[in-house]
């Protein structure tokens, strides 16, 4: 028997939806692989991992800003990999430096499209995926967009062979899927218990737009009792924009910033709440989407991205993220009408049982076999 030896590459800088997909995919190709394949993991050295993760072979890459650290993985990451007998690199989430000599594979959630669905992020990470990741992305052996909305760009826009192209979507925990055999989460912690509330559940950044619920919710607020609860780590700034409107709107009392909060966390929020808004101005395959279908909850969505694709009938979309009004008349359709909640309830729960982290990870292990055996 032949050992082979898979580089994952799991460094992420902060707690997030991302960082929950590196983990739980890795947990589960690990525990799924074959016999004769083995895993050593890049990793920051502080990173926080699951012990099982932790313990295992790793190269360890020292925190720095991004162009210098882009300049450490060209200089130095070919080299301690190829000490490690590395036979092949899977990227989660970063890029394989493009001096790698081993076959390289990628999972693809994040594209720069231009247009409409600009990222509004700084010039040096804009410049990071637009430039360098789709320069990796085409000398990779093959790439595992989260959804067909990414793979369509890698292959019209990158011009990439169709048949090194595979959608893997993301899965959704056990803790969520089995979330349907409980009656109800309670109250969000913020709020008293029986107080109705909608649920945002993402980094509080210009990319998820939480300002824009805030703005629709005030537009109904005389005609819904419901809360908002936003769920995720904040960018000072931009969490204040959306502080600072809602003290405008005068819906301050309706407005609860709950921060990053764990997996069981959100679980009870999402059980208690009445419904998810998410309109972020593009996504690939959103993990949150998928938690709160599983977890029985309607959703109101921007049409963009992957959205429609992971969750159709199970969400209420609108076209434009900016549009307030067309947003506030959604949240007032569903929020308002309890026989199309529970609808989209069952449609979410029936879209999710497929969704399972295993079912990513064997799509993964034999994307592995292909490459290697080629």
């Amino acid at each position: 028997m032949t050992l082979k030896t898979v580089a994952l590459d799991v460094r992420f800088r902060v707690a997030s939806g991302a960082s929950n997909v590196i983990t739980n995919l890795t947990r589960r190709m690990i525990s799924l692989a074959p016999a004769d394949m083995r895993f050593v993991l890049v990793r920051y050295s502080e990173q926080s991992l699951p012990k099982e993760l932790a313990s295992l072979d790793s190269v360890i890459v020292p925190r720095m800003p991004m162009p210098l650290e882009v300049l450490w993985n060209e200089l130095n990451l070919p080299r301690l990999l190829g000490r490690k007998a590395v036979d092949l690199y899977h990227g989660l989430k970063q890029c394989a430096p493009l001096r790698l000599r081993c076959p390289q594979v990628h999972i693809v959630g994040a594209i720069k499209r231009g247009g409409d669905d600009d990222l509004p992020i700084p010039l040096g990470p804009r410049l990071y995926w637009a430039w360098y990741a789709c320069a990796v992305y085409r000398r990779s052996k093959h790439l595992m967009p989260v959804s067909g909305y990414v793979g369509d760009f890698l292959t019209d826009k990158l011009g990439i062979d169709p048949g090194k192209v595979t959608v893997v979507h993301n899965g959704i925990s056990d803790m969520f899927l089995n979330a349907r055999q409980r009656s109800h989460g309670g109250a969000a912690d913020q709020l008293e218990p029986g107080t109705p509330y909608i649920v945002c559940v993402g980094s509080v950044i210009p990319l998820k737009n939480q300002l824009a619920v805030v703005r629709a919710l005030a537009k109904i607020a005389d005609r819904v009792p419901h809360h908002l609860v936003l769920l995720g780590r904040e960018d000072p700034a931009y969490a204040k924009r959306v502080q600072d409107a809602a003290d405008e709107l005068r819906i301050t009392a309706r407005l609860h910033r709950a921060g990053f909060i764990h997996s069981d966390g959100l679980v009870k929020h999402m059980l208690g709440a009445e419904a998810m808004v998410h309109v972020s101005r593009t996504e690939g395959c959103c993990l949150a989407t998928g938690e709160a279908m599983a977890c029985g909850l309607p959703l109101v969505l921007t049409d963009r991205g992957g959205l429609r694709e992971q969750c159709q009938d199970a969400a209420v979309y609108i076209d434009n993220p900016d549009d307030h009004d067309a947003l506030a008349e959604a949240m007032l359709q569903v929020l308002s009408d309890p026989a199309k909640r529970q609808a989209m309830r069952q449609q979410g729960l029936d879209r999710s049982v497929a969704m399972t982290w295993d079912h990513a990870a064997r799509a993964n292990l034999e994307i592995y076999q292909r490459v290697l055996a080629g």
